[in-house]
C-alpha cells in the first residue's frame, strides 16, 4: 500500500483543478457520489410502486417491495393484446380477456458506461491520461483505507477494455478497472408456507440450533460493532424498536435515491425486536449501516466506488464483520480493498453466493478467497433453487422464506441468498465479542469445523462446508 497516498492525491487534486480552470467544458467536481448513472429520458420503466403500500394484514404486505409485481397501474403486468375472438353460439365477436404475457428478461448494465476507476494514480501518470483524452470525472479520497480513487472517462474511439488496459500499462495504473455495479441478493415471492412457531422464523433458528433469546444474555451479548452495505434502512420501523442502528447515506442527492426495502428487510434479521414478529438474531448489537444504493429507473445498484466509500467509513468505525447482501462482478480494487479490510485489519467479510442460478457464474465479492461465501437453503435444508454454486462456496445458512421487515410497516416472506448472510455475520459478532483476538481465519476455520454437512459426504460446490451450526456458540 503506497505510503505517500494523501500527497499523491493533494498533487492529483492540484492538476485536476488546474485543468478545469484551463478547460472550455465543465468538470463534475464532487467527491462524494455514492453511485453514478447515466440520465435515462425513457424514466421509470413501470414497475414502481403501483400505488401500493405496506399493510398489517399479511396478505397485503409491503406491496412496495415488489417493482415486478406491481399494483393495478403497472404497466408491465398489464396484457397489450387488442385480439377478440368469435362467439359461435352468438355469432358476433366478444372481447378477449387480456392476456399477461411474461416480461422478458431485462440486461442490466454491468457497469458504468465509459468510467474507468483507479486508486493512487500519480500525478505524473494523470497528466499523461489527460493528455491522451482521458477525462477526470472526480477523485475520491477514502482516507481510512490510505487510497485515493481517481474516476477517469475514456477518450472517444476507445473502448472501455482499451482504455482500462492503457490505464494499466502506467507505472501506478495497475489496479485500474471498470466501476462494476453491484446488486442485492433477493427473490420476493414465498416457495412455501412459513411453518406455525412462536416466531415466524423459528424453524431456521432451530435448524442451526441457535441460541433462544434468554441464552443470549451474557456469553452471546455482541461487543463488537457490525457493518454492512445495502439500500436505505427504514429505522423507525416497529420491528427495529429499539434497535442501536447508525445509517449513513452515501447517495449523490442529485441521483434517485434507494428504497428502503431491502436494507430494512436485511437489517431486521439482525436486530429486530425480540418482541416483535421478526426477532434479531443479535438485537443489542450497534450495526453501522451504509446505504450506498441509488436507482435508474427501476435498476437498484451500488457501484464501485460507492462500495470502497463505505468500506472506509465501516473501517473507520471499527466493525469487526461486514455483512454484504449484495452481488456482482469481479473487480481489481475491490479484491485488494477486501483483502486489505481482512488481512490486514481483520475484518471478516460475509457475502451472499447470488441468485444467478446453478449454472451462474461465481458473483462477487463471495467468490473471492478472502471473502465468506454463504448460500441459502429451506426449513428441510434443501438448496434455494436460484442459489449459484461454485468452489468458493464456504457455508450454508437458512435463506428461504425469511421472515422480514418490510419498508413501511408489517413484515413479509422473503427468498434469496442475502437473507442467509445475517445469520453467519450474527454468529461471527458472537464469536469476536467472546474472543477478539480471532483472526478471520481462526474464525472461517471455527465455521466450517461447526458445520452440518450437507449433500456430497464433505465438501461440494451447492452447499461448501455445510450448514451453520451454532451449537456451541455461547
Amino acid at each position: 500500500m503506497p505510503k505517500n497516498s494523501t500527497l499523491n492525491a493533494l498533487l492529483v487534486i492540484g492538476i485536476w483543478l488546474s485543468i478545469q480552470l484551463a478547460m472550455p467544458f465543465e468538470w463534475n467536481s464532487s467527491t462524494i457520489s455514492a453511485a453514478w448513472a447515466d440520465d435515462d429520458d425513457g424514466g421509470d420503466d413501470g414497475g414502481g410502486d403501483g400505488g401500493g403500500d405496506d399493510h398489517d394484514d399479511d396478505r397485503d404486505d409491503d406491496r412496495d417491495d415488489d417493482d415486478r409485481r406491481g399494483g393495478s397501474g403497472s404497466r408491465s403486468e398489464r396484457g397489450s393484446s387488442s385480439e377478440q375472438s368469435a362467439d359461435t353460439s352468438r355469432g358476433q365477436a366478444t372481447p378477449q380477456a387480456q392476456i399477461t404475457r411474461p416480461r422478458a428478461p431485462v440486461r442490466l448494465p454491468a457497469n458504468a458506461p465509459f468510467e474507468i476507476v483507479v486508486s493512487d494514480l500519480s500525478p505524473g501518470d494523470l497528466a499523461q491520461l489527460v493528455a491522451e483524452g482521458f477525462e477526470i470525472q472526480s477523485i475520491v479520497a477514502l482516507d481510512n483505507l490510505n487510497r485515493a480513487l481517481t474516476r477517469l472517462t475514456a477518450p472517444s474511439g476507445l473502448t472501455l477494455e482499451a482504455a482500462r488496459d492503457r490505464v494499466r500499462e502506467l507505472p501506478s495504473g495497475n489496479s485500474a478497472d471498470f466501476n462494476h455495479y453491484y446488486r442485492f441478493e433477493q427473490n420476493e415471492d414465498a416457495e412455501t408456507s412459513a411453518q406455525a412457531c412462536w416466531h415466524e422464523n423459528c424453524p431456521a433458528w432451530e435448524m442451526i440450533e441457535w441460541p433462544q433469546l434468554a441464552q443470549t444474555v451474557g456469553t452471546c451479548t455482541v461487543r463488537v460493532p457490525v457493518g454492512m452495505i445495502d439500500t436505505g434502512i427504514n429505522s423507525d420501523h416497529e420491528i427495529m424498536a429499539g434497535a442501536r442502528l447508525e445509517l449513513i447515506h452515501l447517495a449523490d442527492a442529485s441521483l434517485a435515491p434507494s428504497k428502503a426495502i431491502h436494507g430494512t428487510a436485511v437489517a431486521s434479521l439482525m436486530t429486530g425486536d425480540p418482541q416483535s414478529r421478526v426477532p434479531g438474531l443479535i438485537h443489542g448489537a450497534e450495526i453501522i449501516a451504509v446505504d450506498a444504493f441509488s436507482r435508474k429507473g427501476s435498476d437498484e445498484r451500488a457501484d464501485l466506488v460507492s462500495l470502497l466509500r463505505g468500506f472506509d467509513l465501516l473501517k473507520a468505525h471499527d466493525v469487526r464483520v461486514i455483512n454484504l447482501s449484495l452481488a456482482g462482478p469481479g473487480n481489481r480494487l475491490l479484491e485488494e480493498a477486501i483483502a486489505q479490510l481482512v488481512q490486514e485489519d481483520g475484518i471478516v467479510v460475509v457475502a451472499a453466493a447470488g441468485n444467478a442460478g446453478p449454472k451462474g457464474e461465481p458473483a462477487y465479492p463471495a467468490a473471492y478467497d478472502t471473502v465468506l461465501a454463504v448460500t441459502a437453503v429451506d426449513a428441510r435444508a434443501r438448496v434455494y433453487r436460484k442459489a449459484q454454486r461454485g468452489p468458493h462456496i464456504d457455508l450454508t445458512a437458512p435463506g428461504v422464506n425469511m421472515l422480514s421487515a418490510t419498508s413501511i410497516r408489517g413484515a413479509r416472506l422473503k427468498s434469496g441468498t442475502s437473507f442467509a448472510v445475517p445469520f453467519v455475520t450474527a454468529a461471527v459478532a458472537i464469536m469476536l465479542s467472546n474472543d477478539p483476538t480471532l483472526t478471520p481465519e481462526q474464525v472461517r476455520a471455527r465455521l466450517i469445523g461447526a458445520a452440518q454437512d450437507l449433500g456430497a459426504p464433505g465438501f461440494d460446490e451447492i452447499f461448501g462446508h455445510g450448514l451453520l451450526n451454532t451449537r456451541s456458540l455461547c
